[in-house]
């Protein structure tokens, strides 16, 4: 189905509006490839995302930064609300890969424990 950018934009910003809910900050959660092994957390701002010209969500990290919890490849992520509650889930690549969530400063999907937790051009692709 083919909608408009004007709904696909009212769509994603109650997305934005979901998620930005909770008691806590709202988060993207970074899984291993292999396993699940929570690997690391990068915290949101609030509201945690903005519309993008074209309608779509553009994530917005919190000011401050978290660091890596584990060594891994990262394999997928989780886009969870103030309460931790999964709002979407989706791949994880490099930035020169095709996933919706993406590292930078990396070749590849490896992070290392104490490292940044650092993404580029977040945006779903809603």
């Amino acid at each position: 189905m083919n909608i408009t950018r004007d709904h696909r934009a009212m769509r994603n910003q109650a997305s934005i509006d979901v998620a930005s809910a909770g008691s806590g900050a709202p988060s993207i959660k970074l899984y291993a490839a292999q396993g699940g092994l929570l690997l690391a957390q990068r915290t949101l701002a609030s509201p945690c995302g903005s519309i993008t010209p074209e309608g779509r969500i553009s994530l917005l990290p919190a000011a401050g930064n978290d660091l890596v919890l584990a060594t891994g490849a990262v394999g997928w992520a989780e886009w969870c609300d103030g309460n931790g509650v999964p709002v979407a889930a989706d791949t994880v690549t490099d930035e020169s890969g095709a996933g919706p969530f993406k590292l930078a400063g990396t070749t590849g999907t490896m992070i290392y424990a104490g490292g940044v937790v650092v993404l580029a051009s977040p945006a779903l692709l809603g």
